[in-house]
């Protein structure tokens, strides 16, 4: 089994972005609040933003993702679709073999993120749970929300404060900011495109336009291209990458020199490459070398402006932090609860009785023991050759402990920083497998 080291949702992204381009108009976003902004807090889980999003007054988890232009729902019951108005079904064809997925489109919802509103939105929904990133990221993901949202506002992130602020175009002033850069933004089918340059390992130096898409986890996708001299490197391994609406995609992963965004070098950067036959299909939707992702956003507090099409980064805390792989070659996920004790009380009554010897002391004790509901994890994928796979590990053990601590008191987004930290570290997991309790050691290494 193949084994990714993150949660790539760009393929998702651009499957779904095929069939929901420019299908109908929609009424704008306006935020409420007479000032024209507001602050709205955001959930950070595999470097990705999660949104509580209201439509029809059900609050909703939405993906906040750049790299789409339609609202679309998934991981619903079909109790859930009630929510929506008059769905009707529509049917998509993806990249991979199968037959057309059934969905449905939804129009006239109202949808509310913080302080803005839209009275008259369309959903589209994805049935079945054919999309379901929740247990891989341990976070509730209901949908994905992009365009739609970004086109009628200036937005700053500031991903170390998990903060973002949403401006009405005219109420936002751009400050003076020496450190900051201004990369002008392209539009495709709705989507933002960037021009970068990537100096691959043999020192060439090549210009580059990317798609700019927070919906992924990865750092950079790349084409293969022999015009632009853009191949995969030497030093490489073949991966899982990422979710198709019919198919799996597949392709290799490695590093570069760097990737330079005007004045700001990002070095040794961790690098994605497709399989031809999904470079062929994305292709032949838009034309484009790449994507820029979550791994690279999060360097930066950033200022996304649709209507003035500007990009504006300015690097924060997480700047010079390395570019790794998961070091162990798994992929954990989240596998609903276990019952765990988590603690008793004990109280006791004294009573005193008297008999013709004298006195004779009773005591009655009662206990009371309480229990919660935590988070399982368990081993989703293995990458062949990796440090857990040669020491015996094996895909569906559930893990107890990480480094002797329960490993419910990690969230995913922890365990995949611990699993990332420093090669040779050494990594002991207490797992479960067939009803009995195992231990694994191994020390992390660094793929690349």
């Amino acid at each position: 089994m193949r084994s990714g080291n993150y949660i790539y949702l760009w393929v998702i992204s651009i499957f779904l972005s095929m069939f929901f381009t420019n299908v109908f108009a929609q009424d704008d976003f306006i935020i409420e609040d007479e000032k024209g902004k507001f602050k709205q807090r955001f959930e950070l889980a595999n470097d990705l933003v999660i949104v509580p999003v209201e439509i029809n007054g059900r609050e909703l988890s939405f993906l906040l993702d750049t790299g789409v232009n339609s609202t679309i729902l998934f991981s619903l019951t079909e109790t859930d679709t009630t929510l929506l108005n008059n769905p009707k079904v529509v049917y998509l064809k993806g990249l991979g073999v199968g037959k057309p997925l059934r969905a449905l489109k939804s129009n006239h919802n109202t949808v509310k993120i913080g302080q803005a509103v839209n009275e008259d939105h369309s959903v589209y929904i994805i049935e079945g749970g054919i999309i379901n990133i929740s247990n891989r990221i341990g976070v509730s993901v209901n949908g994905i929300l992009g365009y739609d949202f970004f086109k009628n506002f200036v937005i700053e992130f500031n991903y170390k404060r998990k903060l973002m602020k949403v401006y009405n175009n005219e109420v936002y002033n751009y400050r003076n900011c020496s450190r900051c850069i201004d990369l002008p933004l392209k539009f495709y089918k709705d989507k933002p495109y960037i021009e970068a340059n990537v100096e691959l390992n043999n020192g060439v130096s090549v210009k580059v336009d990317l798609l700019v898409d927070s919906g992924s986890s990865d750092a950079l996708w790349l084409f293969e291209n022999s015009a632009l001299n853009l191949h995969i490197p030497d030093k490489s391994f073949e991966d899982f990458l990422g979710f198709g609406i019919t198919g799996s995609v597949y392709g290799f992963r490695s590093r570069i020199s760097s990737l330079s965004l005007k004045k700001y070098d990002l070095d040794e950067i961790t690098v994605s490459f497709p399989d031809s036959l999904f470079i062929s299909a994305a292709n032949s939707f838009e034309e484009r070398d790449g994507s820029v992702g979550a791994q690279v956003l999060k360097r930066f507090n950033s200022v996304v402006d649709y209507s003035k099409k500007n990009l504006r980064l300015k690097p924060n805390g997480n700047f010079k932090d390395p570019f790794e792989y998961n070091m162990s070659g798994i992929v954990v996920q989240y596998n609903g609860y276990r019952i765990v004790k988590s603690g008793d009380t004990s109280t006791s009554d004294f009573q005193i009785e008297r008999d013709s010897n004298g006195i004779t002391n009773a005591y009655t004790t009662s206990r009371n023991v309480f229990y919660s509901l935590e988070s399982r994890y368990e081993v989703a994928e293995i990458r062949p050759e990796s440090p857990a796979a040669l020491a015996g590990l094996m895909i569906g053990d559930e893990i107890i402990k990480l480094n002797g601590r329960p490993v419910y008191k990690f969230n995913i987004h922890k365990i995949i920083q611990v699993l990332s930290s420093k090669e040779g570290k050494k990594i002991k997991l207490e797992i479960m497998r067939n009803g009995k309790l195992v231990e694994v050691e191994f020390r992390l290494e660094r793929i690349l």
